[in-house]
């Protein structure tokens, strides 16, 4: 299984095969997710294993928005969106960063990468919107990311 050659950032909007069911496989939908974390570990050798924290992403029920679900516009240049998207902070999972649970975006932005776009945080507004959508999930009690990984051995953690 291949791995791509450069992992997103936090705040970068991916293509995703997210779970269905908290199963340990990837769904069968490409969809728009948001990276919340990225790990890199070094392995013996020098080679990287990465990980990432992603946020589920759909564009149904956009206009019922739960606590912890940022709604993202397509007219947001940023974003890379072909469609109006709520991303669900609350409904993460933390995947390894290869072409099993990713695919190459369908804008192609960043050529044949997962990467679709990025959380314009520049954007003061925005920046509210997700530090309330943060908020609204601390209150509301939401567990934590589903870790859908199977970790190599021995590996050292890398800070970023």
């Amino acid at each position: 299984m291949a791995n791509y050659y450069s992992p997103p950032k936090a705040g970068d909007i991916v293509q995703c095969r997210f779970p269905q069911d908290k199963v340990r496989q990837p769904g069968p939908k490409e969809r728009p997710a948001s990276a919340i974390e990225v790990e890199e570990y070094e392995l013996a050798g020098g080679a990287i294993e990465v990980f990432v924290t992603v946020a589920y992403g759909t564009s149904e029920g956009l206009d019922n928005c739960h606590p912890g679900e940022l709604k993202i516009e397509s007219t947001d240049s940023h974003a890379g969106l072909s469609l109006d998207t709520k991303f669900d902070i609350g409904n993460r999972v933390k995947l390894p960063f290869d072409d099993e649970w990713f695919a190459p975006s369908p804008n192609k932005r960043f050529g044949n990468h997962p990467k679709r776009g990025i959380l314009n945080t520049a954007d003061d507004t925005l920046k509210r919107r997700l530090s309330s959508v943060v908020a609204e999930l601390k209150q509301a009690s939401r567990p934590k990311a589903v870790d859908m990984t199977i970790r190599s051995t021995g590996g050292k953690k890398r800070k970023r």
